[in-house]
Parts: C-alpha cells; structure tokens; sequence
C-alpha cells in the first residue's frame, strides 16, 4: 500500500500580511490569497486527486475549493487539521507577543504550555493521528490536504525524522509539500514548500502517478 500525499498551506489573509497571530482564529483569505488559491488551483489542475480534505477553517477550505473546482470531488472539512491554537496571543501582533513576553516568549512559540497555546506535541500528535488515518483510508491512491503553516511543519518533524519542522523549515502561503506514504517505508518527504505556481505566469503539472 502506497499514498501520495499533496500537504499545503493555505493561501494569504490579511492577518498573515500584518504578522498578527491567527492559530484557531477564522480569519478568511485576502484578495491576495484568493488569486493565490486561484494560481494553485491552476498549477494543480491535471493531477488526478481521489479526495480533497482541508481544516475547517475559512482560509484553508477557500484554498482547498480552489484544488476542487472542476472535479466533481467535495472538500471534506476536518477540525483535526486546524492550525495550532495559540490561545491568548491570537489576534495581537507577533510585535505585541514579543513587547509582552521579551524574555520567554520564543520558548513558550516553539514549545507552548502557557496562555493557553497548544504545546507543539499535542499539535504534533494530532496531524500524524489524523494523516495516518486519512493514508489508511486511501491505500494506493493521491489525495490533497490543505492545513496551516504551524500544524504542517510539526508533522513534518516526524515525517521527515528531525530533517524538517518548527525552526527549520518554512512553508508559504499555498506552499505544497509533497509526500509518501507506504506500509514498508513509512513517510518519505519528496518536496518541501513548491511555490512553483505563484512564480510561473503559465504553470504547468504533471499529471502521472
């Protein structure tokens, strides 16, 4: 049994623009982030995908609707695959968090457990549980997840085995990841943050397996 696995992030909102904190806040995409969306869609277009899955938050289902037009497939919205929630620092500046909390405040980012942000392994746990799952449920088949920057590089983390993650990797707004995933071998990373869509005028995919 093998997966495929197209693992992207959701497209600009204005809060991502001003550097305010979103986490579980539903904040939706930007015109910026809807002709991204738009691009994305464009890019991924003759790739067959067997299902479309986002978070249920409006920026990612906008993106993923983007994945679906013209597919005949629905967007399966899962509260799972939410961003992390980072509590009471949700809508201040990330300026703000730092004149807050100048001392600690990278620790309790990167770590979580106080002001009500989820520390980074519950939010760890909960993307491996639920694209476990979605893998289980879609052996030999390539289906498109679109989540948030945080909840995708904590996976990643473990995907990856410490090569990507929190502080070392990056993912853009529509950044895709692409993955694997197969009993024998477990996950294997292929691609980390392809913009290729947002720099192309004409962006092309390729459609095989």
């Amino acid at each position: 049994m093998e997966t495929e696995v197209y693992l992207i992030r959701h497209g600009e909102t204005r809060w991502n623009r001003e550097r305010r904190v979103q986490g579980h806040w539903d904040e939706p995409l930007s015109p910026q982030g809807k002709e991204q969306a738009r691009r994305l869609g464009e890019f991924l277009r003759d790739i067959p995908f067997d299902a479309i899955y986002s978070s249920d938050l409006a920026r990612a289902a906008q993106t993923a609707a983007c994945v679906a037009a013209d597919r005949g497939l629905d967007v399966h919205q899962l509260p799972s695959l939410r961003e992390r929630n980072l509590g009471e620092w949700e809508g201040l500046l990330i300026d703000e968090v730092i004149q807050r909390h100048p001392e600690h405040w990278r620790t309790i980012w990167h770590q979580g457990g106080q002001y009500g942000v989820e520390k980074v392994e519950e939010t760890t746990r909960r993307m491996t549980d639920i694209l476990g799952e979605l893998v289980r449920h879609h052996p030999d088949q390539r289906i498109a997840v679109v989540s948030h920057g945080g909840s995708i590089n904590a996976f990643l983390a473990v995907a990856s085995d410490g090569q990507y993650g929190p502080g070392r990797s990056r993912i853009g707004n529509t950044g895709i990841c692409r993955l694997r995933y197969s009993d024998t071998e477990g996950w294997q990373v292929e691609a980390i943050n392809q913009v290729d869509h947002l720099l192309s005028p004409k962006p092309q995919a390729d459609g095989t397996r």
